[in-house]
């Protein structure tokens, strides 16, 4: 190298050919400065943040559409066994029931025994009931109802008229079993007058027993 020697021009070159590229790198150093100080967008609205309608919403009673989302949760239908119908209230439901009114003409039958009983109304002493005729049937089946036999009935002791009207209803009743009156014989109790019902008594008496 020491037999060459640069001149001033070859200088000029060389300084250039250093100071481009130095150029280029201070024009890219400042672009990425520039870049860097520009201010980072805004951040997005937080979802915590409520929104705040700018109004009211009208609230609408109209039905939703269909594929709304919402099914409304439907009431109960009212119990119509316990309350009364559409589930109202029904006192009488509360309540506990009437006594019911016993039957005044139950009958009752011992075979072994010879006996049989029976209620009666007054308002129904002109005839026995068709179960009342039966029974006097299965009465009459006893072993203690033989030939030396009779059958007593004793009836409450009514007023005359009200007595004759029983008695005739009773003979009526044997009739259809093939017993005559003869073989019938009448007693009489005492009764209380406010009385509703009464009894019948019926049983078989040994014609040696009668006498």
């Amino acid at each position: 190298m020491r037999g060459y020697e640069i001149t001033e021009r070859g200088k000029i070159v060389i300084a250039v050919i250093i100071a481009i590229p130095l150029f280029i790198i201070a024009i890219t150093l400042a672009v990425i400065a520039w870049n860097n100080t520009q201010s980072p967008p805004d951040d997005p609205p937080s979802h915590s943040e409520s929104h705040q309608p700018e109004e009211d919403p009208e609230i609408s009673d109209k039905p939703l559409p269909d594929g709304s989302g919402f099914t409304p949760h439907e009431p109960p239908e009212p119990d119509e066994t316990e309350h009364g119908e559409q589930g109202e209230f029904d006192p009488d439901l509360s309540e506990d029931p009437p006594d019911e009114i016993p039957d005044i003409s139950p009958v009752s039958v011992d075979l072994s025994a010879g006996t049989m009983l029976f209620w009666f109304s007054p308002d129904d002493r002109d005839s026995l009931s068709d179960s009342t005729v039966d029974k006097i049937g299965e009465f009459l089946t006893s072993p203690k109802n033989t030939s030396e036999s009779q059958i007593v009935i004793e009836m409450p002791k009514l007023p005359d008229d009200e007595l004759s009207e029983l008695i005739s209803a009773v003979t009526d009743a044997f009739a259809k079993h093939g017993i005559s009156h003869e073989n019938l014989a009448y007693a009489t109790y005492s009764i209380d007058p406010s009385d509703e019902s009464f009894e019948i008594n019926l049983y078989f008496l040994t014609a040696s027993v009668g006498k």
